[in-house]
Order: structure tokens, then C-alpha cells, then sequence
């Protein structure tokens, strides 16, 4: 805890305030020390200003320690809030307690009792601090679109949130006990067991794995695993359902595009930017009658005695992503002899480098 602390000392004894700020200041210089000298002022301050810690006096003029206490925890009801009184009795410390007063400690002479006080404030704000923490992380957990849950060491659900329950169709209080095989097919949880558990004390593991839901249907998932030291495991789910769709629906297209692409009765190629083949269906191959790895490298230029390597440059350059042109090229044969072709060239984009599908068509001389 290296962050500075901000306290609020409220205390209607202005001398003893400011040598109460003094020692707090030298004990620790993470400190910083505000004073009030009533109730109304130390409002004032917690309206404008953010504390780690209250420390109040009992006995001060219009309202004491107590009911300073009491409207303080009606708008900042976790605020550490040490009493700090020489007047105090154990009447007044069990009402302080019963009002939510973090901590108690009556005045006595001496720097010792200050660097009590020190170490009450230190150890009341690291509690809140963790506490904070503690609240800020199952916010965060409870709102993550990824599925969390822990796992005990006697292989049972001991904690989860909301998405994780809802992955498996029922609120996270039914889970909560239940065995983690339950959410998992048979076959899966056998291969879970012999083949991941026990490489987790090395490191952590994350795959692709099968859920099953409570009506038994079983849906992909991305899960990530890590060993807790105590036989205990965090789980980290991600339904990939949709993702496993659209990877079908993409390898289905990709497959009636190599379809069109190779059976295609029309030349097709796809070069860079530089000119270079990169790819030639098989009837372009056949008419020129080259293989593919022999016209794959070559030039355009090599292929289509029409094309000026400069100009071709130019036009491709000044292409914007999509945009079409058609243009008419004479292609070479490999035994020299050469063809008319009217050819259809667009740009595509592919991971920010640009590439050119060509697709020519043999025409009559005098078209």
C-alpha cells in the first residue's frame, strides 16, 4: 500500500489537532492529514473532497463523534471511521460499534498512543482497499461476456458468474455444488481429465472443448484453464458457436469459389502489385501450356505481350479497392504463338497488400 492515505481528523481541540497531524505525518509520510473543528466543517470536507479514513472525536460542540458517525455512513457507508476520544466510556464505544464505527481508540498522553492511531488508520484503510478491490473484481467478473467460474478440489462448482450459468441454461445458485462433469459431455470430461488436468501445474491451458447444456445439447467452446495450487482450477468459457458457423459457411464458399476458380472456362489469374503471378487456374495453364509451378513467378508482362510494365504500374496504383477495368491483351503461348484475350482486371485488398484478379476471355482478331 504506497499510495498516499487522506484522513479527516475532526476535532474541536485545534492545538491537538495540529500536533495530532504533526506526529501522523512524521509516523508515516503517505499521510495526509485535513482538520475540522466540528461536525458542520468535517461535512464540508467529505462534500468536497475524497478520505481515505475519518477520525473523530466524541465530545465537540452541536453534534458529537456519533452523530457524525451516523450522517457519514448515510452517504459513505464503507468509509473507514475511527472514533478517537479521551471522553469515551464503554457505553459510548458499544453505541459507536452498533453504528458502523470502524475501529475505537480513547486519547492517552504519550507519541506511543499516535502511532497506535497510525496503525489503526493503516490497517483500516488496507481492508477497505482490499474490500474495494475485492468489489471492483466481481463487478468486472459479473459483467465479462466470457463464462468465469472456480472449481474446488473435490471437483465441484464454488463459485461462478451469471454468463458462465447461463452457457449451461440455469442460474449460477443451481450450479453452485454441482460437479463440474455435469456441464461437459462424457467423452470430453475423459479427455479434460487424462490429457489437460495434469499438465495445469506447469502452466495454463487454453482450446477449443464441447459444452453440453441442460437440455443435453452439446455447443463449442473456447475454454482456458488454471491450476488455483490447492487442486482447485479456474475456468474461463466462451461460446464460439457463431464463430464455428461463419468458419463453415467460409470454408463452404471457399470451396465453391476453387470449384468456379479451377473449373472456370474462362483464364484466370491473380498477381501483386509488383506484376508477379501468384496464382493461374488450370485453363490458363492449358492454354498457354505451362504447368502451374511453371507460370507461377512469372511477370505478367511474360504472359500478356500487350502490357507496358510502366503503365501497368500506373494503372494499378491509381485502382482503388473493388474498382474493375477492362482492357484488351494479347497472351503468349509457350511455343511463342499468341492470342487475343479481352480482359476484366479488379483490385482487391488482402490484409493491407494489394492483389489483382484477372480474368480473360479468347476473342476473334477482329473483335
Amino acid at each position: 500500500m504506497d499510495t498516499p492515505i487522506r484522513v479527516l481528523h475532526v476535532e474541536d481541540d485545534a492545538q491537538f489537532a495540529d500536533l495530532a497531524a504533526t506526529y501522523l505525518e512524521r509516523i508515516d509520510d503517505r499521510f495526509s492529514v485535513e482538520t475540522a473543528t466540528d461536525v458542520t466543517e468535517g461535512l464540508e470536507h467529505l462534500a468536497d473532497g475524497e478520505f481515505d479514513c475519518v477520525v473523530s472525536d466524541y465530545d465537540m460542540p452541536g453534534q458529537n463523534g456519533i452523530e457524525f458517525l451516523e450522517n457519514v455512513r448515510t452517504e459513505r457507508p464503507n468509509l473507514p471511521f475511527i472514533l478517537f476520544t479521551g471522553k469515551g466510556s464503554e457505553a459510548v464505544a458499544s453505541e459507536a460499534i452498533s453504528k458502523g464505527v470502524t475501529d475505537y481508540l480513547k486519547k492517552k498522553s504519550g507519541a506511543d498512543r499516535y502511532e497506535l492511531l497510525a496503525n489503526r488508520i493503516r490497517n483500516a484503510v488496507r481492508r477497505r482497499r482490499a474490500e474495494r478491490r475485492a468489489e471492483l473484481w466481481t463487478d468486472a467478473i459479473e459483467a465479462a461476456n466470457e463464462g468465469i467460474a472456480i472449481v474446488g478440489p473435490d471437483g465441484r462448482y464454488a463459485e461462478m458468474n451469471r454468463a458462465y450459468a447461463d452457457l449451461y441454461g440455469v442460474e449460477p445458485a443451481e450450479l453452485i455444488g454441482e460437479p463440474w462433469v455435469k456441464t461437459v459431455p462424457e467423452d470430453e470430461a475423459e479427455r479434460l481429465r487424462e490429457d489437460v488436468f495434469p499438465t495445469l501445474e506447469a502452466e495454463s491451458w487454453s482450446s477449443e472443448s464441447v459444452g453440453k447444456r441442460v437440455d443435453d445439447s452439446v455447443y463449442p467452446k473456447l475454454l482456458s484453464l488454471a491450476d488455483l495450487g490447492d487442486g482447485g482450477r479456474v475456468c474461463v468459457i466462451r461460446d464460439i458457436s457463431d464463430q464455428k458457423e461463419r468458419e463453415a459457411e467460409l470454408r463452404a464458399k471457399a470451396a465453391k469459389l476453387d470449384v468456379l476458380f479451377e473449373q472456370s472456362p474462362d483464364l484466370i489469374d491473380i498477381h501483386d502489385a509488383d506484376g508477379e503471378l501468384i496464382d493461374a487456374n488450370r485453363r490458363l495453364c492449358d492454354a498457354l501450356g505451362y504447368t502451374e509451378s511453371e507460370l507461377i513467378g512469372k511477370r505478367v508482362w511474360e504472359v500478356d505481350e500487350a502490357i507496358d510494365p510502366e503503365t501497368a504500374r500506373e494503372l494499378w496504383a491509381e485502382m482503388a479497392p473493388g474498382e474493375m477495368r477492362t482492357l484488351r491483351g494479347r497472351y503468349r503461348r509457350r511455343d511463342g504463338s499468341t492470342f487475343p484475350v479481352e480482359v476484366h482486371l479488379v483490385r482487391v485488398d488482402l490484409d493491407g497488400d494489394a492483389r489483382f484478379f484477372v480474368i480473360a476471355r479468347e476473342v476473334d482478331a477482329e473483335q
